[in-house]
């Protein structure tokens, strides 16, 4: 209706053109007198508003009427109801404006011309006495109508009744053409600032991919001066002692590296690379462990590394060895417990987050996981038969989960990442001799607060638990390895086994994972294998590698008695057995009181706790942490192209002095401090255990009370995926200071390190090569 000017325009040139002078003429006057006003809705109420405000009743009808014949009439017969209605309260409108403005005689004029029209209709019979009325405003019956409410919100739904009308209206062809021709010139018009809208964001998308080239050409530039910086590094530590000298100078080395602190500056990226490393002595029986610990290094220098270190801080939370630590799923938070029990999270990136602390005195706690969707929840699994879930908003535990009498120790956790469902493994009591050991696996809803389903072991004679879980990216299926070898792949919904096979080894699977892609699962097995296994083909290996380094020293090394080899302890022995009896009463090796690094930082807490007396067995935490591998000691990067292990070191040969009287001395080993002395830490049955210092330069006098013993330093090793070659190491640790749990934050690469004597290492990396 916007152009019907315009046609009225195109038909009166058409006409003059023709010579058409009369019929112009006509059309001329019937314009001006144009009831129709062009269809412009604000026109027409202005017109039956006018008659209103003038007392003009019998124009105001005059015109209503031929608005119906002209436009009414052609709607549906179930819109009639509607037009009455309308034209009663324009008739009433008229009466109360009447009366609102002191003109009763054209109240009595309106009801002398139409009352025998209106006469008979109930909702008409009380107006008849509305001139009568001295304040009709307050009268019940018309105090509606005299509102300014009532009188806007009918000419609002005038308006739209009859703008509804004519925009469904039939247009004649001619109208419809020039709409036409208007619509296309709009068009042209959106076409063309829609053409420049694109030129503009092309030129922009130019720029931003010139700029993006600059940075990638900076960058590159800046990885290759960081790569050869650490190289040269590198290759002038290891040219400092070749091993043609090694060979030339004996069996004895002694090695020392200071402490250091780099810093490199580079445009545009600035990078601080810290390398922390504490002083360690070499003493080998034979040349061929010190070549080859040299030709390793030497391996390691001569591939580039895809990882920097960027920075490393020691952070000091807890007072006895670290049993678990995780960075929550944002990575912004760290949940760390230690072997008295006690829960704590606190941040490392320096934010304002207030530590927080959680004391478990009644039950030990075995297991630790974040809420795989944010950092809110914890979930914490006991010895108890209890999975607890902790706020850390609320810093209160807001729910618990209890297990039945038959698996009281859950060992194992894994979130959904899309459900609120968390899975658990549990199995009988370890410590002991008569409880059952076959495991099960338990899926719990925190919507519904029950569980959602159970899958068993058959208990067999090898007693297997479940040592492993770990669900794909939308929760729907959860990987899990149980201790005789056996893989399986469950339906979280069902959980029940849809996939099954035997790993090649036999061995148990100390942590298994979905591959980034999902096609294949990746399994590190106790004897340090790592695997990868096909989803589409179970069974079918697609790559065995072994990691050199793993499984790590136990971090807590039981008597000799219980030991069956120098990594792998009896899982669980049990604690009332008499080869364990100085166990449960032995205590872990001393903390260093001085050992920092120049980069490392104090608690973010106020001070450090002193062990804490608990009603909980000590003995489970020293059996636990008796044991390697463990899950703990394995952490897989985001898109599971590195695996992260906690690893030993260099072995170092030191004298053990073993008592003449086997009754009351199990062993005692000495720690080396410096090139000529030695703590001797010694462990007896006895109440009064001495610790001697003793000369390190004791020629073997052949007495059979005197051998060599091995202890191990550990480190973190990170290898990988394809291949199980080790591209980085770092945050090597004394042998008091064993390595008990590692893990990867998957919101960026920083890796921590617990180790036994309560402190966690923070390590930030820069990935150099994709």
């Amino acid at each position: 209706m916007n152009s019907l000017y315009q046609v009225d325009d195109l038909v009166k040139e058409y006409l003059l053109f023709r010579g058409f002078t009369a019929t112009f003429r006509a059309l001329e006057t019937e314009s001006r007198t144009d009831k129709d006003k062009g269809f412009q809705v604000d026109k027409i109420l202005e017109e039956l508003l006018f008659f209103v405000t003038s007392g003009d009743v019998n124009g105001l009808v005059e015109y209503y009427r031929y608005l119906d014949i002209r436009f009414f009439s052609r709607l549906d017969t179930r819109f009639q109801q509607t037009v009455k209605k309308f034209e009663h309260c324009l008739l009433r409108h008229y009466l109360v404006h009447a009366m609102q403005h002191k003109k009763r005689d054209k109240v009595k004029d309106f009801f002398e011309i139409y009352g025998s029209d209106l006469h008979g209709t109930s909702e008409w019979s009380p107006w008849f006495s509305l001139p009568y009325v001295k304040q009709p405003a307050s009268d019940p019956i018309f105090e509606t109508f005299f509102t300014k409410q009532w009188v806007d919100n009918y000419t609002t739904s005038l308006h739209n009744f009859l703008a509804t009308i004519f925009q469904n209206m039939p247009l004649p062809s001619l109208l419809a053409f020039n709409v036409d021709r208007t619509q296309r010139k709009t068009q042209q018009t959106e076409i063309e600032n829609l053409k420049s809208i694109v030129d503009n964001m092309k030129s922009s998308l130019e720029a931003r991919e010139n700029e993006i080239a600059k940075l990638k050409v900076e960058l590159i530039d800046t990885r290759k001066e960081m790569t050869d910086g650490i190289s040269l590094i590198r290759k002038r530590a290891a040219s400092m002692t070749s091993p043609q000298q090694i060979k030339a100078n004996g069996t004895k080395i002694d090695t020392k590296v200071s402490p250091t602190c780099t810093t490199t500056t580079l445009n545009p990226i600035t990078a601080t690379i810290t390398n922390l490393s504490h002083d360690t002595s070499l003493d080998r029986n034979s040349n061929g462990d010190s070549v080859d610990a040299l030709d390793e290094m030497n391996d390691l220098t001569g591939t580039d590394e895809p990882f920097v270190i960027t920075s490393q801080e020691e952070f000091s939370e807890h007072a006895s060895a670290i049993t678990h630590a995780k960075f929550s799923t944002q990575g912004n938070l760290i949940a760390s417990c230690d072997m008295d029990n006690i829960v704590r999270v606190w941040s490392y990136k320096g934010q304002s987050h207030s530590p927080q602390k959680l004391t478990n005195s009644t039950s030990n706690i075995l297991s630790l996981e974040w809420d795989a969707k944010s950092d809110r929840f914890l979930f914490l699994g006991t010895d108890s038969g209890t999975i607890r879930v902790y706020n850390a908003e609320n810093r209160a535990v807001v729910q618990e989960f209890s297990m039945t009498e038959t698996y009281p120790w859950v060992t194992q956790l894994s979130s959904s990442p899309v459900e609120p469902v968390i899975v658990c493994s549990a199995s009988g009591d370890k410590t002991k001799h008569h409880t059952k050991r076959h495991g099960a696996l338990v899926a719990w809803s925190m919507k519904s607060m029950s569980s959602s389903g159970i899958f068993k072991l058959e208990p067999d004679d090898s007693c297997a638990d479940i040592n492993t879980i770990k669900h794909n990216h939308n929760g729907q299926m959860l990987v899990a390895g149980d201790g005789v070898g056996t893989m399986r792949i469950f339906d979280v919904r069902t959980m029940k086994s849809i996939v099954e096979w035997q790993t090649i080894s036999k061995q148990p699977a100390c942590i298994a994972q979905f591959s980034f892609d999902e096609n294949s699962i990746y399994t590190v097995d106790f004897s340090g294998q790592l695997s990868q296994w096909s989803i589409h083909k179970p069974g079918t290996s697609l790559n065995d590698t072994n990691l050199k380094g793993f499984p790590p020293p136990p971090a807590w090394a039981p008597p000799a008695s219980t030991r069956t080899s120098p990594h792998a302890m009896q899982p669980y022995p049990s604690i009332s057995s008499p080869a364990n009896s100085s166990l449960s009463g032995s205590a872990l090796p001393p903390r260093p009181s001085s050992n920092r690094s120049t980069s490392s930082r104090a608690s973010i807490s106020s001070s450090r706790s002193a062990r804490l007396s608990s009603a909980a067995d000590d003995g489970v935490m020293q059996t636990i942490l008796s044991s390697s591998p463990r899950s703990q000691m394995v952490a897989f990067s985001a898109d599971t192209d590195y695996v992260l292990c906690a690893t030993s070191l260099l072995t170092k040969s030191i004298p053990v002095v073993r008592s003449s009287s086997s009754s009351s001395s199990i062993s005692s080993s000495t720690i080396p401090t410096s090139p000529s002395s030695s703590i001797s830490l010694s462990s007896h049955s006895s109440s009064n255990p001495s610790r001697k210092i003793e000369n390190n330069t004791s020629q073997d006098n052949g007495d059979n009370n005197n051998a060599l013993g091995s202890m191990e330093e550990t480190q973190g090793t990170i290898y990988q995926g394809r291949d199980g070659k080790p591209v980085l190491k770092f945050g090597q640790h004394h042998v008091y200071q064993k390595i008990t749990t590692v893990d990867w934050t998957c919101a960026s690469n920083a890796c921590l390190l617990g180790s036994a004597d309560g402190s966690v290492k923070v390590t930030n990396l820069i990935k150099t090569s994709y």
